[in-house]
């Protein structure tokens, strides 16, 4: 079988890419044309894969976790928030209604028809257990508004 190119290109290639060079290897590579052409393609392609190197730096692998652990903590309080902003919403509502009710002074003949209704019971009870009610859906909704409006205004 008919050996293709030169005996000694793996050599040369070798000696350029280790950088120890003996001078019969040095003479041969000046006179032959397979292994001085070697040589110039194994330079070029050492020259482009330095240049990859310089301009393609991965980075940090601890970087790349910490950012994705990062991301993973955004989106999950971006969810609770949707949560927290939808029963937010739902309070103020349930306030604004309650409120209305009580000073148009409906509360008032509702309050005598459940009191009516429920046997032994003041006709106060029912304005009590609205007005507990009230109470208890401002008292958790002021801390939210406190935090929503700490966030609004910069801290």
């Amino acid at each position: 079988m008919k050996q293709i190119g030169c005996e000694h290109e793996m050599g040369a290639v070798r000696a350029l890419q280790t950088g120890q060079w003996t001078a019969e290897l040095r003479q041969h590579v000046a006179g032959c044309p397979d292994c001085s052409q070697a040589l110039q393609l194994a330079g070029a392609l050492q020259a482009v894969a330095r240049r990859a190197d310089r301009v393609c730096q991965p980075p940090d692998p601890h970087w790349i976790f910490e950012r994705s652990r990062r991301r993973t903590r955004e989106i999950g309080l971006r969810r609770v928030s949707r949560l927290l902003t939808a029963i937010r919403i739902v309070a103020a509502c349930y306030v604004v209604v309650a409120g209305g009710w009580l000073l148009r002074g409906f509360a008032a003949v509702q309050y005598h028809k459940v009191a009516a209704a429920m046997p032994g019971a003041p006709s106060r009870f029912a304005l009590i257990g609205a007005t507990v009610a009230a109470v208890c859906v401002l008292g958790g909704l002021l801390p939210i508004l406190r935090q929503h409006a700490g966030r609004g205004s910069g801290r």
